[in-house]
């Protein structure tokens, strides 16, 4: 196609995946995908290699999304109040 192919300097993935020390059931904290602006509980579902199958607490699972375990969009549990930040509940939810 006569396409140029991206630079290896581009990527910025470390050539050792990080480990996966999650376990289906732990909670964290994790920006809603519906609405980046907004940080919510969410539990861990499942997990596929470094990657971790996340639930927004008070959703279903047909708004289950996925992130890597050293996604800057996971965060510990206390991190929005250690940092003055509100969690948010999902977007469309009433809790």
């Amino acid at each position: 196609t006569s396409s140029t192919a991206a630079s290896p300097t581009c990527f910025k993935q470390s050539r050792v995946p990080p480990s996966n020390d999650f376990k289906a059931g732990m909670k964290l904290e994790a920006r809603d995908p519906r609405n980046s602006n907004s940080v919510c509980i969410a539990t861990v579902m499942g997990m596929m290699g470094t990657r971790l199958r996340l639930r927004l607490d008070g959703s279903d699972n047909t708004n289950d999304f996925w992130r890597l375990v050293d996604s800057l969009d996971i965060q510990p549990i206390g991190t929005c109040e250690r940092n003055g930040d509100m969690l948010q509940p999902p977007l469309g939810e009433c809790l």
